[in-house]
């Protein structure tokens, strides 16, 4: 061992505090030298850096409570990460170099990915959409978040230092060979212990490889419960009484079902105006007085395939893995597989070419779709009408009724489940030809979210025009929902895979039957996506047994349950709402924040010890231990009997 772990000359080697005595503080920065590896030095002036960078954004205000202790454990986390690599691998063995840049280069390879992906690169992220990042989509959605002066700052600055590595080598430990251990056993013991006390730091990688026990941990232990358990979701289609007065009749053809996804549609937008007065969403607002809408409906989690998976399944998404790519062995029983026992033909149809960004394409077809159908990417290399994700809306909504069109000269007699997911109001926001960021918001984020939205509720008029210029089509259920929300800087946040405010979950919602469903608006109810199957099975008073989580929100009688919803990035954040109430538990501080959000919106005052809300957050935590017990049933493979 000594040979590969060389001591260096340690007889009468000082201690540290001996060399300050002796030498004075004119040479402490010599004795500093002496006793703290090159390596340490280097690495604390890259985290320096990557603070700087961090400081200059707009989510760093986002948690500074604590923020001095949280700087200065950062830096003791750096000198300990580094200073075991030196203590362990020496300076003379032929592995010392490799390894101390081999450390440094995912050192500062997880520190870029967290700048980029505003602190939200942690294990549970690369796991659910390492494969999607190298689809063309995934690539552009990267490519569209680099910045490209930020990138070349924080590479040319490793590899400086990591040149400096080289150049100026560590120096042996000037102690004893007990000595060199005992700081070994120290730095140890800062790198688990401190984890391990969920203290938190801004050093980035021993957060993800913590991440990574912490999820493979949580894996283990939710497989291990589904042990033995039944099917919970398992249970008979009962009417409610709302949706039978408003059903057709048993007689009556099926009405056809129209649903349509809105691509991150921030629900807080809605029915509210620009500072000039002006609404942010006219069309949408109009729309929704024609049928059943709610103040407080949730998308349950924060992208696509969830939003789909939640609204098609009837399920709560997962906090660890994804829906569509990590439930292959899971039987489910879905809204187009129930319909099409119903006689009903489906269709999904998506504004995007990319059928297999997080195996789409397969899922729907998967869960009872007759077809799934993408746009063709030869035939979009020359139309102007496709930029950013996918094709302009309005331009999708003619075809999508053309397909409508075409389905119901095959089959006119069968009733129709039509899905079409939009895809123009999409992350960056700002990909439109001649796109003009709005000039009255106060941050660029938002002026380009304002604008990216307010296109895309113009176009909607499209939607509802095609529609209803269909003779056949006017007595559709017809329900728009977003796919899921995304924060337009309300909280200094402006990716949806952070934080857990209104604005990361609240969405866009109508229900609308002419004729047999009288409009109604919901001011004082939550509802989310998980409740949209239930209701239009309800509507259609269909029988039989499915595997719905969510209840019909015509259903009043179940009016009182929370919507649950999850965050899986950004630590896993699972929420529950039961207006007013909202409980948020951090699952990686493991700590619980209450908020009424009937007098405090922004959520700026957390009622966690209020004794006078015991009960209302003792019921709220059973919908997030209901959370927990849907990953294990999801992963269990116990939704429905095969």
């Amino acid at each position: 061992m000594s040979a590969v772990l060389p001591t260096g000359d340690h007889e009468g080697a000082p201690s540290v505090g001996e060399a300050v005595e002796r030498i004075g503080l004119r040479g402490f920065t010599r004795a500093l030298r002496l006793w703290v590896p090159t390596s340490v030095w280097v690495a604390a002036l890259v985290q320096t850096l990557f603070l700087v960078v961090l400081a200059a954004t707009d989510g760093y205000d986002v948690a500074r409570s604590g923020e001095v202790l949280r700087v200065i454990l950062t830096y003791v986390t750096v000198a300990a990460m580094f200073g075991l690599v030196h203590l362990v691998v020496g300076v003379r063995s032929r592995l010392a170099v490799p390894i101390t840049l081999a450390v440094f280069s995912l050192f500062v390879t997880v520190n870029i990915a967290c700048e980029e992906t505003a602190g939200n690169f942690d294990y549970a992220f690369v796991h659910a959409n390492a494969r999607e990042i190298f689809t063309p989509l995934g690539r552009h959605i990267v490519a569209s978040n680099l910045k490209i002066g930020e990138v070349a700052l924080l590479l040319f600055v490793p590899l400086t230092s990591g040149l400096a590595l080289v150049t100026i080598p560590n120096r042996a430990w000037p102690g004893s060979v007990r000595s060199r251990w005992g700081a070994a056993l120290v730095c140890t013991s800062l790198l688990v212990g401190l984890p391990a006390a969920r203290v938190s730091t801004h050093e980035a990688l021993t957060a993800f490889v913590v991440s990574a026990l912490r999820f493979h941990a949580e894996n283990s232990e939710a497989e291990a419960s589904t042990r033995g358990m039944a099917y919970p979701y398992v249970h008979d289609l009962v009417p409610s009484p709302v949706a039978a007065a408003a059903s057709a009749g048993d007689p009556a053809p099926r009405p056809d079902v129209i649903l349509l996804f809105l691509e991150s549609w921030n629900g807080v937008f809605t029915d509210k105006t620009r500072p000039d007065g002006r609404a942010y969403t006219p069309v949408f607002n109009a729309r929704r007085r024609d049928g059943l809408s709610f103040e407080h409906f949730y998308g349950n989690s924060i992208q696509s395939s969830r939003g789909h998976f939640a609204t098609l399944c009837s399920l709560i998404p997962l906090y660890r893995a994804k829906e569509f790519t990590d439930l292959g062995a899971t039987r489910l029983r879905c809204l187009p597989e129930v319909l099409g026992g119903a006689g009903y033909k489906s269709l999904f149809y998506s504004a995007t070419a990319e059928p297999e960004f997080d195996r789409s394409q397969i899922f729907f077809r998967r869960i009872g779709f007759d077809e799934a159908l993408f746009q063709d990417p030869p035939q979009l290399s020359h139309d102007p009408d496709f930029w950013g994700t996918g094709l302009q809306d309005d331009v999708f909504y003619k075809r999508f009724f053309g397909l409508i069109d075409e389905r119901i000269e095959r089959e006119p007699s069968a009733p129709i489940f039509a899905v079409a997911a939009n895809a123009s109001n999409h992350y960056p926001f700002n990909e439109r030809p001649n796109h003009v960021p709005d000039p009255h918001e106060a941050t660029k984020y938002r002026r380009n979210y304002v604008a990216s939205l307010s296109n895309s509720d113009a176009w909607l008029a499209t939607f509802f025009d095609e529609l209803d210029k269909r003779p056949r089509l006017r007595d559709a259920i017809v329900v728009a929902v977003g796919d899921h929300s995304f924060p337009a800087d309300e909280h200094g946040i402006h990716i949806n895979m952070l934080g857990s405010y209104e604005e990361a979950f609240r969405t866009a919602f109508v229900l609308r039957w002419r004729g047999h469903l009288e409009p109604r608006h919901v001011p004082d109810r939550a509802g989310s996506q998980i409740d949209i199957a239930p209701t239009i099975a309800d509507l259609l008073k269909l029988s039989g047994k499915v595997a719905f989580a969510g209840r019909s929100l015509l259903d009043e009688t179940r009016a009182s349950e929370a919507a649950p919803l999850v965050q899986p990035y950004d630590g896993v954040q699972l929420v529950a709402v039961r207006y007013p109430f909202k409980l948020v538990r951090h699952e990686a501080a493991e700590q619980e924040s209450l908020f009424d959000l009937s007098t405090d919106p922004a959520e700026e005052h957390d009622r966690i010890h209020d004794p006078r809300l015991a009960s209302e957050r003792e019921a709220l935590r059973e919908t997030i231990t209901r959370i927990h017990a849907n990953q294990s049933v999801l992963r269990g493979n116990r939704v429905w009997p095969e």
